[in-house]
């Protein structure tokens, strides 16, 4: 008999809210009338988004005491819950404004269930405690905003913006599962608790696949120099979705990075808080220089990210518990 993990349905349930939605809003593009089918659409994300906050607040509330659950493959505790608030305070606002975009096709539904879909795999990132979960919500939450930059097809700077993001995400994500697979290799395990002390802190094997975690986390962070891609995405995807991969995406990224580092990697703190300050240096610089040079709103919100990513890229070199509360609270009004 295969003996099954107990599941904690209040740690899923951010997650579960915006997949019931991503499923309830793909169904309403063939059941619900042609008229109807936009308002009917927006709700249901509009409504999954709500569910996700209010489930995350309730988790927050209920989660002093942090702890792995199901089978130590999601952590249960408020950096998670306050990184789902996050995720779903972002996704409210850009379903809000995505109501309002013109498109010449009828993929309303499809638009909104991906938004809905990128929402729960950003906080099963943000959950997750070992490195084959974590691998599974960034594909999760990736593969729906590659589609989502390109959806408009008939606008040729969107298909350029998603197959640019594509080939640069698939990139990162090859970049970080092989730095997970050195990290597995040296420790004997991929839950995140139990990779600190495994080995000696100079092990090559290991701090290969730690380079490589944090190469994979700067691109989703479009940290500088791994930046490149941003402000051609940007600017050919749909300006709500600019503005939730700028907000969201760059959240998940840099808080879990920060988790990853300081759980995993304690012992070579003196190694990762130097790259992240070469990163964060090289964020602000590339940033506010290459803003001032452009002409397009989108592609000059995109090098305010790039800086942005400096900016907090700042509180993770701190490697304390100060620097993770500056962090996240400047996540926040960001």
């Amino acid at each position: 008999m295969i003996k099954t993990p107990a599941i904690d349905w209040l740690a899923l349930a951010p997650s579960l809210a915006l997949l019931a939605a991503t499923i309830a809003t793909l169904l309403s593009a063939v059941l619900v009338p042609e008229r109807l089918r936009k308002n009917v659409s927006w709700a249901l994300c509009l409504a999954g988004y709500a569910g996700a906050f209010a489930t995350a607040a309730v988790l927050f509330d209920r989660s002093a005491d942090a702890h792995a659950v199901i089978a130590n493959s999601l952590f249960r505790d408020r950096y998670g819950a306050l990184a789902a608030m996050v995720v779903a305070g972002v996704g409210l606002l850009t379903v809000l404004v995505y109501h309002g975009e013109h498109s010449s096709t009828d993929r309303f539904a499809e638009r909104f269930a991906l938004l809905a879909s990128a929402g729960g795999g950003m906080i099963f990132f943000a959950q997750s405690a070992n490195l084959l979960t974590l691998f599974l919500g960034l594909e999760w939450m990736s593969i729906s905003l590659y589609v989502l930059c390109a959806l408009e097809r008939e606008r040729p700077e969107a298909i350029e913006a998603g197959f640019k993001y594509l080939i640069v995400g698939g990139f990162s994500s090859a970049i970080f599962v092989f730095g997970a697979a050195f990290v597995y290799g040296a420790t004997g395990t991929l839950n995140l608790a139990q990779i600190a002390g495994k080995v000696p802190s100079g092990d090559l094997l290991l701090l290969t696949g730690l380079a490589m975690i944090l190469t994979g986390f700067a691109f989703k962070a479009s940290a500088a120099p791994f930046h490149a891609w941003t402000p051609d995405v940007y600017q050919g995807a749909p300006t709500p979705v600019s503005g939730f991969m700028a907000g969201a995406t760059k959240a998940v990224a840099l808080l879990v990075a920060l988790r990853v580092l300081n759980v995993s990697f304690p012992d070579q703190e003196h190694l990762w808080t130097a790259a992240a300050a070469v990163l964060a240096v090289a964020s602000l610089v590339v940033g506010n220089l290459g803003a001032l040079a452009q002409r397009d709103l989108k592609r000059m919100l995109a090098y305010s990210s790039i800086s942005h990513a400096g900016f907090l890229l700042l509180a993770v070199t701190a490697a304390s518990s100060l620097g993770t509360r500056a962090l996240l609270y400047y996540l926040i009004p960001y």
